[in-house]
């Protein structure tokens, strides 16, 4: 009965959380998703408070509690460890591997990616390998190892091209112009701007499309 009432508090505070979210109030929520998490955990609802603790790390992350985002994210990941969730467990690696890059622990970072790369893959779900080759990329950009983000944006790049993602094709080509601007390689630099331009219209992504189009005219300036 006891493990009821706690049940049924969990999804109130849960909501409450949620309605908080919809105004930003986010300490406010927070504290609604933390309370909601203690009920789970005392009603002995593993899954459930593991699915409040994976909001609750979104909230710290919105909030860049990046330390505290960590923590919840890792309490998450060894519990979808411990019962054998693999598209759960790729999913909260790659949340990992973003909160390590923002903190500039790139090599943690790098071996989150990868593991949630073999995690995707081997629960049949490509798109999603292909975009820890992309989060790689990012992460030895944000570091200015050029050459290693060169390689794995090209990776991802042909991942996509495999699977016929169109918008994600193009944020690669933007991503390896980037890094040719940054290597000083002006030209193809506008050559590749000019592919993810052509993609994102094709997609219909105006605004992407438009910051395409401002990086071309300003390296043609």
């Amino acid at each position: 009965m006891e493990d009821s009432r706690a049940a049924k508090a969990a999804k109130i505070f849960a909501l409450e959380g949620l309605n908080l979210l919809k105004s930003a109030s986010y300490d406010a929520a927070l504290e609604a998703f933390e309370e909601a998490a203690r009920l789970c955990a005392q009603g002995g609802d593993a899954a459930g408070e593991a699915a409040q603790r994976m909001v609750i790390a979104d909230i710290q992350c919105a909030m860049n509690q990046l330390d505290r985002a960590l923590s919840s994210s890792l309490s998450v990941l060894s519990y979808l460890s411990a019962v054998e969730d693999t598209a759960g467990m790729a999913t909260v690696l790659n949340n990992i591997g973003l909160l390590l890059a923002r903190l500039e622990r790139y090599e943690e970072a790098d071996e989150a990616f990868l593991d949630a790369l073999r995690l995707f893959e081997a629960c049949g779900k490509p798109e999603r390998a292909a975009d820890q080759m992309g989060n790689l990329g990012s992460a030895c950009r944000d570091r200015q190892e050029y050459d290693r983000a060169l390689d794995y944006y090209r990776q991802a790049l042909q991942r996509f091209e495999a699977i016929g993602c169109t918008d994600k094709i193009a944020d690669q080509f933007a991503n390896i112009a980037y890094i040719h601007v940054m290597r000083g390689e002006k030209n193809a630099g506008i050559d590749n701007f000019e592919k993810a331009r052509a993609l994102y219209e094709r997609a219909g992504n105006v605004e992407k499309a438009r910051r395409a189009i401002e990086n071309i005219d300003l390296l043609r300036g």
